[in-house]
C-alpha cells in the first residue's frame, strides 16, 4: 500500500442521500456532519459520493465541514485570496492549489513533524510550553495580511528554567539551519 492510500480501517465509504442525509456504506449506519468531522478528526479518511449521480462530492461536504463546524479556519485565509479564487477559472484554482498550497503544507507538516522528533531526541519529552511556542512561530501564517500579529505571550518565570533555555537555543540553531538548507535548495519546477 501506498504511502497515499489511507490505511483500510480508516477509510469509510459514505453516500449523499437526497433528503441531506450521510450513509456510511462501511459500516452500515447514518451519520450526521457533526459525527463525520469527528471521525476526520479521529484520523478517518473519507471518500463521499451522491448516491443519485454517483458523482464524488468529497471536496464539498469537506468545504461544507469547514464553513458550517470549523469556520475559525476560515478566517487564516486572506480575503485577497479569496477574492482570487473566485474571480480565477476553474483550472487556474486547482492548477494553484495542487502546485503551491498542497506542497507547502505538506512542507509544513513535515518540518513540524521533524522538530516535534528533535524536541522528544532532545528532552525526551514536550516541554511544557511547546504548543505555545509552537503557535508562536506559526502565528505570523494565520493573520490576515495589512494585520500586524499579536505580540508573543510572555513567559513566565517558573518556565524559565535552564534547560528550557538551552533547548530554545538549540532549536533556535536548527531553524536557522534548516532554513538555510530550504534557501539554498532550487525551487522545484513542474511536477507534483
Amino acid at each position: 500500500m501506498s504511502a497515499a492510500e489511507p490505511a483500510p480501517d480508516k477509510f469509510l465509504d459514505i453516500r449523499k442521500y437526497p433528503n441531506r442525509r450521510y450513509y456510511d456504506a462501511t459500516h452500515s449506519r447514518h451519520l450526521t456532519l457533526e459525527e463525520i468531522r469527528s471521525l476526520i478528526s479521529d484520523g478517518y479518511d473519507i471518500k463521499v459520493t451522491d448516491s443519485k449521480s454517483g458523482a464524488d462530492i468529497t471536496a464539498q461536504v469537506l468545504t461544507q465541514i469547514i464553513l458550517e463546524l470549523e469556520t475559525p479556519k476560515i478566517d487564516s485565509f486572506p480575503v485577497a485570496l479569496l477574492l482570487r479564487m473566485i474571480r480565477s477559472n476553474d483550472l487556474a484554482v486547482r492548477d494553484f492549489v495542487e502546485n503551491y498550497f498542497n506542497q507547502a503544507f505538506k512542507a509544513f507538516s513535515e518540518y513540524q513533524t521533524q522538530m516535534e522528533d528533535r524536541m522528544r531526541q532532545m528532552t525526551g519529552a514536550f516541554p511544557p510550553s511547546f504548543e505555545a511556542w509552537t503557535q508562536a512561530a506559526m502565528a505570523p501564517f494565520g493573520i490576515p495580511f495589512g494585520t500586524k500579529p499579536a505580540p508573543p505571550p510572555v513567559p513566565t518565570p517558573a518556565a524559565e528554567s535552564e534547560d528550557l533555555r538551552k533547548s530554545v537555543a538549540e532549536l533556535q540553531k536548527q531553524l536557522a539551519a534548516m532554513q538555510a538548507d530550504m534557501k539554498a535548495r532550487p525551487p522545484k519546477r513542474g511536477g507534483k
